[in-house]
């Protein structure tokens, strides 16, 4: 009983320790521009908020660290231009769909973080780029 007891205080004190990351987005985007991927947001409210994680994921869905983009502040414009979506590795594979979805991982100074919503984008390579990327990558 005491040791069903100390457990249950011990999550109890995780539970209200842990604070919800506190941001606002007033957009989230994702738009090809034929050479690469713009990621664009904006923050409305940013309290404690450190970095925001750019995530992507490819055909198989899982999702894989891009970049890091440190915090601005309240209602401040962010964007990353993702030179590498394709061609690059999606785990054992490389990608060569098109179709692309990223989303936000907010970090704050505490380390506790929470995901945004999800945006898909179409990637419009051309065929040039297209049989460019394969050559390098077969010398990677």
């Amino acid at each position: 009983m005491k040791r069903l007891l100390t457990a249950l205080l011990v999550a109890l004190s995780l539970v209200v320790s842990v604070q919800a990351v506190q941001v606002t987005l007033q957009y989230f985007q994702a738009k090809s521009n034929g050479n690469s991927i713009v990621v664009e947001w904006k923050s409305a409210t940013e309290s404690d908020v450190a970095h925001y994680e750019v995530e992507r994921a490819g055909a198989d869905k899982q999702f894989r660290y891009v970049t890091t983009v440190s915090a601005k502040g309240s209602n401040q414009p962010y964007s990353f231009k993702d030179d590498e979506a394709f061609g690059k590795g999606d785990g054992e594979k490389n990608i060569t769909a098109n179709y692309f979805t990223y989303r936000l991982k907010v970090v704050t100074q505490d380390k506790n973080a929470s995901y945004s919503n999800t945006v898909g984008v179409v990637h419009n390579v051309s065929g040039i780029k297209r049989t460019w990327g394969m050559i390098k990558e077969m010398f990677r």
